[in-house]
């Protein structure tokens, strides 16, 4: 089937998010502050991959992408720019493997800003789907502990506080970043290859940020045809009606914000921005070329001879720590945003895109 006939809405919260990852990711995996939901990846892999296909997650984290993959029969490679979550990615990977997994996945160490460096050459080309979620928005992050009747935030925090850290700029410098990703994602995917990027938008006071739009525009800009814009519903459906499954301090902040006067309503479904890699007019090469076994990529082990030229050899694992060539903004603009950072973001309110002041799923708060 083709990728944009698929059903644009995703049911992925009949189980809660501990129930997905319980005994299926180690200890400690929970402390990153923006995991993506098991199922929500779990269910995208299926619906733009075949068994041995390749994925690519630039933003890896803790390896919920690669998790699901290797479960599902699939190859997963990764980037990410903090060495603790690539440590438990790895950690990850390695009991999906023990679990009886038949996929395959690693994750380097490496800036996302700067693909397709420190990706191998023998992979460029060969992604069938690129599935990852950017860091944003801090309302969106984090657990709250509220036992002692004071509301205390924890595992909200990243490291790495320089601006190749997507997490720690700002609203124009992230849509910047996000833009520099998926220009280096581009020549990794094999022609006709999926992107698959899930966010939210958020409000700050009465001004909407658009994230989910400006990840589309961003795809467009860079050379990806956008395909379908789906939704994935993380309220569980019992009886008839809408569970929401939120966190303490989503409903905290919903009910601040209505009491206010102000339309909010309970997150309960993220945005799936699917973006398509140009075919390049010929059927023929819709998909990738054939390249070295999974194992052999991964592990690092040489190619067989060859009687063609050799190829360029593999890059090693990068550690960037600056910030990325100039962004498609002008300088200024970009200089002004950076005096905005996430840290701004601790009050931001999450509303409905159209601003309806209807009740959130599963009754007024």
């Amino acid at each position: 089937m083709d990728p944009t006939l698929r059903m644009s809405v995703l049911m992925v919260g009949q189980r809660s998010l501990a129930a997905q990852r319980r005994s299926r990711y180690v200890a400690g995996s929970g402390a990153h502050p923006a995991r993506m939901a098991p199922d929500l990846a779990h269910a995208l892999i299926a619906d733009y991959t075949q068994p041995g296909d390749w994925v690519l997650d630039p933003l890896a984290g803790v390896g919920t992408t690669h998790v699901e993959a290797i479960h599902l029969g699939r190859h997963a490679f990764g980037v990410e720019i903090e060495p603790g979550w690539v440590a438990l990615a790895r950690a990850n990977i390695a009991l999906a493997r023990r679990q009886g997994g038949t996929g395959t996945g690693r994750v380097i160490t490496a800036d996302a800003t700067r693909l397709p460096r420190g990706i191998p050459t023998s992979l460029r080309g060969r992604f069938r789907l690129v599935l990852t979620s950017p860091p944003y928005g801090r309302t969106m992050h984090g657990r709250v502990e509220h036992r002692g009747g004071q509301l205390v935030r924890f595992h909200n925090a990243y490291g790495n506080p320089d601006l190749s850290n997507l997490a720690h700029r700002g609203r124009t410098g992230l849509i910047d970043g996000i833009t520099a990703v998926l220009a280096g994602c581009l020549p990794l995917l094999a022609p006709g290859g999926i992107v698959a990027v899930v966010s939210r938008p958020w409000r700050r006071d009465h001004f909407l940020n658009d994230l989910p739009g400006q990840i589309v525009q961003a795809g467009i800009d860079v050379g990806f045809e956008f395909a379908q814009d789906r939704k994935a519903s993380h309220a569980a459906a019992r009886d008839g009606r809408l569970i929401a499954r939120h966190s303490f301090f989503q409903l905290t902040v919903t009910r601040r914000a209505r009491a206010k006067g102000r339309p909010a309503l309970l997150p309960q479904h993220d945005f799936v921005a699917i973006l398509r890699r140009p075919d390049d007019g010929h059927p023929s090469k819709r998909r990738s070329v054939p390249g070295p076994p999974a194992d052999q990529v991964l592990t690092g082990a040489p190619p067989p001879p060859s009687p063609g030229p050799a190829e360029t050899k593999e890059s090693p694992e990068i550690r960037e720590s600056h910030y990325p060539p100039p962004p498609l903004r002008p300088r200024r603009t970009r200089r002004a945003a950076q005096k905005t950072t996430e840290t701004d973001d601790h009050h931001d309110v999450h509303l409905d895109p159209c601003g309806r002041a209807d009740a959130p799923v599963g009754g007024a708060p």
